[in-house]
Order: C-alpha cells, then sequence, then structure tokens
C-alpha cells in the first residue's frame, strides 16, 4: 500500500485462541491464530474442510455458538477492540462495517420474506436513507450486481430466484451500507462453473469501486490465486502460513501448503499428477495434540515438532511460516 494510513491493518486477529464446550470434551477449535487485513485488500483463507476457517469469521464477528470460549488473543477492526465492545456496539459494526456472504444464500435468506424488504432491513438500521427512498435504493442495489429485472425482482421471494440470483441478493445486502470489510464464506457453493466466475468477478469489480478489503474463505486453492491478493493457510486451527499469492505458488515453506497445491488442478494436467494428502485431520478434542497439528501427516516432521512451540519462519517480510522444518 502506498499511503501510511493504507499500512495501518483494517482487521488485525492476534494469538487468537478457540475452544468449544461439548459432551465429549473440549474441541480445541483454533489456536494463536495471527492474520492482518489492510484496506482495499482481498485475502484468501484456504484450506481443508474443518480446518478453522468458518469459525474465524465467526469470532471476528464474534457470532459464535454459546458453547465457543475465546481464552486468548485479541481482535482489532479499524481501533475497536472486538472482544471488549458491547453487544450494542457490534450490532451497529455488524451489517455497516463488516458484511458476511454466507456459504448457502438459501438458508440464509427468510424464505418468506420478499428480498427487496430483506435489503430494506439492512437500510433502515444502518442508514439515514429515507422510507420514501429505501424501495429506490434497493433497486439500485440489485441493479448493481446486475439481477435482471429489479423492479421486479423487489417483489420476489428466494425460492423464486436460481441460486446464481440468490448468491447476487446475498452480495447486495452485504455491500448495501458500503462496508469496510466483506467477509465471504465460500461464496460460489453449489453454483456451476461459469455461474462461479460470474459472481467472483462481479465480487472483485464491486470490492474495488468501494476499495473494500475482502476475506475469501475457500477450499479452492485455484479459485484463491486467481481473485486474492494475499493467502494465509489454515490447518487443523493453525495459520501455517501467509504470504502474497504469487510467493504462495512459487516459495511455499510449510509441508502443509506445498502439499495443498500439488493436490490443486493445473490447466493441461492429468489426474495421474495430483498428489494427494495422506492422512486425515486430527481430532481436536484430543487432550494430547502435539504442537504442530500436521505432525502426523508430515513426511519431514522431527522430533521437536511434537513438543516446542511452531517456530515463525520469515521468508520476506510479508512470507512467514510456522513450522520446525520448513521446506
Amino acid at each position: 500500500m502506498s499511503s501510511a494510513q493504507d499500512a495501518v491493518p483494517l482487521l488485525s486477529v492476534q494469538d487468537l485462541t478457540l475452544e468449544f464446550r461439548t459432551r465429549s470434551g473440549l474441541v480445541r477449535a483454533l489456536e494463536n491464530v495471527n492474520i492482518e487485513i489492510r484496506k482495499g485488500e482481498t485475502v484468501g483463507i484456504v484450506g481443508e474442510s474443518g480446518s478453522g476457517k468458518s469459525v474465524l469469521s465467526f469470532a471476528i464477528l464474534r457470532i459464535l455458538d454459546a458453547a465457543a470460549r475465546i481464552t486468548n488473543g485479541a481482535i482489532t477492526f479499524g481501533g475497536l477492540d472486538v472482544l471488549a465492545a458491547s453487544e450494542g456496539t457490534l450490532q451497529e459494526v455488524r451489517g455497516r462495517e463488516i458484511s458476511m456472504i454466507f456459504q448457502n444464500p438459501r438458508t440464509a435468506l427468510n424464505p418468506i420474506r420478499r428480498i427487496g424488504l430483506q435489503i430494506e432491513d439492512v437500510l433502515r438500521t444502518h442508514t439515514s436513507t429515507l422510507r420514501d427512498d429505501l424501495r429506490k435504493k434497493v433497486i439500485d442495489c440489485l441493479a448493481q450486481v446486475r439481477i435482471p429485472d429489479p423492479e421486479r425482482r423487489y417483489s420476489a421471494y428466494p425460492f423464486e430466484l436460481s441460486g446464481g440470483q440468490c448468491q447476487r441478493v446475498m452480495i447486495a445486502l452485504a455491500l448495501a451500507c458500503n462496508p469496510q470489510l466483506l467477509i465471504a464464506d465460500e461464496p460460489t457453493t453449489g453454483l456451476d462453473v461459469t455461474t462461479q466466475a460470474a459472481i467472483m468477478d462481479l465480487l472483485r469489480e464491486l470490492a474495488r469501486a468501494h476499495n473494500t478489503a475482502v476475506i475469501l474463505i475457500t477450499h479452492d486453492l485455484a479459485l484463491a490465486s486467481e481473485y486474492c491478493d494475499r493467502i494465509a493457510v489454515m490447518h487443523a486451527g493453525h495459520v501455517v502460513e501467509t504470504a502474497p499469492t504469487h510467493a504462495i505458488f512459487e516459495q511455499a515453506r510449510h509441508p502443509y501448503t506445498a502439499r495443498l497445491i500439488a493436490s490443486t488442478p493445473k490447466p493441461g494436467g492429468s489426474i495421474a499428477s495430483l498428489a494427494s494428502i495422506p492422512g486425515n485431520l486430527p481430532d481436536l478434542r484430543r487432550t494430547d495434540l502435539p504442537r504442530c497439528r500436521f505432525i502426523e501427516r508430515c513426511e519431514r516432521a522431527l522430533e521437536r515438532c511434537a513438543t516446542d512451540a511452531l517456530p515463525a519462519v520469515d521468508v520476506s517480510p510479508d512470507h512467514r511460516a510456522y513450522c520446525g522444518n520448513p521446506l
């Protein structure tokens, strides 16, 4: 970023540790997570299902289940201490300053309320838009995300729209108040490839137009490589590597990152060229979890990886891996 102001992170997550209380024991979902997002940039959070990507996003918004407990760390957004803020303050921030696109738009949207009224609800809560101007503003929002015939779609119910159109409505909802930060949690789940590309291109275009920072949560490394400025790789509740996108693919230092890249299909490549990641994610209820949670799947593991704190390996000022025996 060119200015000193842009060099200050919009969002900073520091040493965040989170656990869930369950009948079968504590689930250690996040441990010492560190991540920063700056204004106007798009950061991808990638990793297998169950790695903690969505839990991290819910922690940032503080919309966690009652069984969740943050035991350590800090979350700062635009100078606001998120973990210390009152619920009233957070209700003002959610939707206005930070918005989220959830994985399945059909379940996120109210099925018995017209989509135009759902967007009006957001505008009425978080903006000073006059009542007489709400309908026009909503139609403008729908037109911005290229919903066909937005005047008619204003009165539609979610079940009357296709999956791609519901996703566009979710984007319109999320961007209605021009938030500083947009969290997109698997925003193309269940969509065909052509619609996926259209949705992602639209999201990138709108984010750039409003200088909105975006967190893109995905298990699709190829998708992240095309749309993200930086990537944070998560495994079993740990952030194991963060770097600019090109550096992740050209100079991955964590063995898990390298495995993810090797298992990602490449244009013109054959199925035989893909390499699977051996084993499974560890059971996060274990009381004897090793310090490196990838150790049982890693061909480079050393004895100290089980007991010693994970060292932070600085490859460059903006590229860091957490590994006891990096590539």
